[in-house]
């Protein structure tokens, strides 16, 4: 179960670090996708960007941070 990171006296929550985990997924998603020259049907490549940041961040909360 993960807890609060704590630097010094003040508390991170754990949200953080998923968020740094879906970021770091996006990237090596996006490099697939321009590797793949998939991207070139992707009409607004930073909003896709953003949902996918989006699509792994629930996802990796879903199993990562069961409530």
């Amino acid at each position: 179960m993960p807890h609060e990171l704590s630097w010094g006296d003040v508390y991170f929550s754990p949200l953080l670090s998923v968020l740094l985990l879906a970021i770091t997924a996006t990237w090596i998603t996006v490099i697939l996708l321009n590797k793949t020259r998939l991207s070139r049907f992707i009409a607004f490549p930073s909003l896709t960007f953003i949902a996918i940041v989006v699509l792994y961040v629930v996802a990796i909360d879903h199993f990562y941070l069961p409530f």
